[in-house]
Formats: structure tokens, C-alpha cells, sequence
């Protein structure tokens, strides 16, 4: 699953939800469909998970229907994430919404400002329930100004993933991947053969999360502790462009403009040295059988590891019946139990974020999540609540990444950003 790749169509569809709340929020109430004590219940549940990982998640989903003695049915629709955040805003305020959604945590706070979704903090009280059990940085992933409003599906970051028979093939070591960007950096052109269309590094045009994690790794940052002014143009987000430009640019360790799923294929392809990307890129590189490894995050110089954390959860539409709370939660319940998680994690090879998956046996003999769950000890989440990350990195950061790689003057391109994205948050 790929969660960078739709932003465009998520702005444009939460404006109309916005306008349609604030239009339509005295409609027609979905009461039809209400649930009585005992009755069977049957729940629709929309999510994006269209690879592999849609297959994994189907199965414990018919399991759950098989298993769960409160005749409960779980009738899931998947579809693209792009097709996701078109849907969603107007099936909401036409109250003919999912009874529960699978959420990106860059997409939350656009929903809870628009009032699109409904609190889950009673789940945390719900029969069976230990929050004690959640790492406390999977359920920050949820909370805006004290209140939940998703619990963890999936956690996850970006990681440095490395082909091993480049490596050698550079006369490196294949088993040491660059632990600094500024190892990155250096690493990069020795990997790169354009002889054999071998790309070092790749920096993908819609590359915000790697770029964020550099500029905060570097001492910088997008905006001030309030959201109310940027702070993008700074030298340490100037050293960093500089940095990117001359591998790309200068180095030609990579095309100069290519969008994530072609980053991904050539990995996949045995075509790319280094890539910094998602858990998802795990399966793939097993499917086509590359010779490769898996690590945390390169680090900045500073001594200080850093990381932002990223995820998935599942989130209940404004529009929904209360009277399906119960039901949404004993499947929750049933997701965030041990077996289901280790399941998860070991089929998809993401991090563990329950203590007791991350205790497992198995887990820590599993190389690919026991390294990965790693970072988890101190990634944090970026900017939590703030609602105008989507329209930057669609307006203002992306395009900026394109003209960078293609040779425009680093400086001036931080300073427009570092305007639009003002002209942005006074919006």
C-alpha cells in the first residue's frame, strides 16, 4: 500500500465535505439501519489496502465474520486510496457513508476539523480492551486536542532498504547501508552504473516524507509550535536542497523526475541501490526475489535519532449509528489482539505497536519486523492536528522537489515555498 499518491483529490473532496456539512448538517438521519441489543449486525467497512496487504487484511476480516459469536458480518469494500478520498466526504454528508473506514493519519485532521468523524475515546473502556498495551506512540497516531479519533490498524515510517548486489557489485559492503545522510549522500554516486541503468538513489517527486524527515534530522522544520507561521526557509532546509540537488542534478544518481510507484519498480526491478520508503516495499522486493536488506531511517550527525511516525487507523464517519458502536468495537478488539497483530505484522512485515506482539518470541526472531519495530522506540508523529499538511505538500512541496531535482536555484525555491506555504496557513 502506497499512502502519498492522492493528495490532490483528498483537498478538493474535503472542501465539498466541508461545505456539504455546513450546507446539508441538518439532513436526513441514518437511522434505518439501527442495530438493537442481540440483533445481527452487519457492518460496511471501506478501505485502499489493494495489494497484497488487501489479501492478508480480507482473510482476518472473513475470520472474524466466521469466528465472532455476537453475529456480527463484517462487508468490506476496497478500492483505490485516491477513489477512497473521493468517495468519502460526499458519502458522508449524504449520511450513505461505511459504518467504519481504514484512515491515513495525514488525512485525519482534514475529517476532524470538518466534523466528519465521531470520537472513539470510549473504546478505550470497551469489555476486553487494555490501552496499556499500545504503544503510546501508535495511539498519539489518533488524538487531536485530547480526544481519539482513530485507533492503530498499522503503524509505520519510512526506512532505508538497500540492494545487496549493488552493493557488491560498487565494491561495497553489502552488508553495511549508509546510517547518516550524509553516508547517503556519499554512498550514492559509488552505487550509480548508468551503463547498466543502475540508479544509486532515487529522489521521487512526491517525495514530502523522506524530504521531511532530512530537514528535521538537520535541526529544521515546516512550520512554527502553533501552525501559524513557516519556518521552512531556514539554513538548515537550505542545506538539505543543496544536498538533494547535487545528487540528482549534479551526481545523475537518479532520474530527475519520477513519481513513487516508478521509485518502487525499479527496486523492484534490481535497478536501485537505496531506497528510503514505507513497510509496504517489503513484499515486492520478496516477490521478485532481490537480494536486499532493511533498516531504520538514516540519522542526522546531532547523536539524536529521529523519525516521524506514520500509519493507519480505523476511524468511524460522523454518519454512522451509534447503535453500531459496540460491533465496530468488538472488531477492533479482535484486530489489536495479540494473534491478530503478529499475524499482521509477520505476513506484511511491519512494526509490532502492541507491547505484547512486540514480546512475542517469534517477533523478535523475525529479522525484517524485529529491526523495523526499532524506530518505533522514537518516532514521533509529524505535526499532529495540523490540517493544512495535505494543500502544502500538493501546492507547495512537491512541485518544489520537481524543479529542485531538475537544477532551479535551491535558495530561491525555499524562499517561495516558505511565502506560499504563509499564504497557505492564513487561508
Amino acid at each position: 500500500m502506497n499512502i502519498s499518491r492522492w493528495k490532490k483529490v483528498l483537498i478538493s473532496a474535503v472542501t465539498v465535505l466541508s461545505i456539504g456539512l455546513l450546507v446539508g448538517g441538518c439532513g436526513k438521519k441514518n437511522t434505518a439501519n439501527k442495530v438493537k441489543k442481540g440483533d445481527a449486525v452487519e457492518l460496511t467497512f471501506w478501505n485502499g489496502f489493494t495489494a497484497s496487504d488487501g489479501e492478508i487484511l480480507k482473510g482476518i476480516v472473513d475470520d472474524f465474520n466466521k469466528s465472532n459469536d455476537k453475529k456480527i458480518k463484517i462487508k468490506m469494500d476496497v478500492m483505490s486510496w485516491a477513489n477512497f478520498n473521493e468517495k468519502l466526504p460526499t458519502a458522508i454528508t449524504s449520511k450513505t457513508a461505511p459504518d467504519f473506514v481504514a484512515m491515513n493519519y495525514g488525512d485525519l485532521a482534514n475529517y476532524v476539523s470538518n466534523g466528519a468523524l465521531q470520537s472513539v475515546d470510549d473504546f478505550w473502556k470497551y469489555d476486553g480492551v487494555d490501552k496499556s498495551n499500545f504503544t503510546k506512540t501508535s495511539v498519539s497516531l489518533g488524538e487531536i486536542k485530547g480526544k481519539q479519533w482513530f485507533i492503530p490498524m498499522q503503524v509505520q515510517g519510512m526506512y532505508t532498504f538497500w540492494n545487496k548486489s549493488l552493493f557488491k557489485a560498487a565494491g561495497l559492503d553489502p552488508e553495511t547501508p549508509p546510517k547518516t545522510w550524509e553516508e547517503l549522500a556519499q554512498m550514492a554516486p559509488k552505487l550509480t552504473n548508468s551503463s547498466k541503468n543502475v540508479s544509486g538513489f532515487v529522489f521521487n517527486k512526491d517525495g514530502s516524507a523522506p524530504l521531511y524527515n532530512w530537514i528535521l534530522a538537520n535541526g529544521g522544520s515546516l512550520v512554527n509550535a502553533d501552525y501559524s507561521k513557516s519556518t521552512f526557509a531556514s539554513p538548515q532546509t537550505l542545506e538539505v536542497l543543496k544536498v538533494i540537488q547535487k545528487m540528482i542534478h549534479v551526481d545523475k544518481t537518479g532520474p530527475e523526475s519520477i513519481g513513487g510507484a516508478e521509485m518502487d519498480n525499479l527496486m523492484n526491478a534490481g535497478t536501485l541501490a537505496i531506497e528510503l520508503n514505507g513497510p509496504w516495499l517489503n513484499n515486492g522486493l520478496k516477490a521478485n526475489e532481490i537480494n536486499y536488506g532493511v533498516t531504520t531511517l538514516v540519522q542526522g550527525n546531532s547523536g539524536k535519532q529521529t523519525a516521524i511516525l506514520d500509519g493507519v487507523g480505523y476511524a468511524i464517519p460522523s454518519s454512522t449509528d451509534k447503535s453500531k458502536k459496540e460491533a465496530i468495537y468488538e472488531f477492533l478488539k479482535y484486530w489489536n489482539s495479540t494473534k491478530i497483530g503478529k499475524k499482521w505484522s509477520t505476513l506484511n512485515g511491519f512494526p509490532a505497536y502492541l507491547n505484547s506482539v512486540n514480546e512475542d518470541a517469534d517477533i523478535k526472531a523475525n529479522p525484517i519486523v524485529a529491526e523495523l519495530s526499532k524506530q518505533m522506540v522514537y518516532a514521533k508523529p509529524f505535526l499532529p492536528g495540523f490540517d493544512k499538511l495535505s494543500a502544502i505538500n500538493t501546492d507547495v512541496i512537491n512541485p518544489l522537489i520537481e524543479k529542485l531535482t531538475a537544477g532551479e536555484n535551491p535558495e530561491k525555491l525555499m524562499n517561495e515555498a516558505d511565502k506560499k506555504i504563509n499564504t497557505i496557513l492564513k487561508g
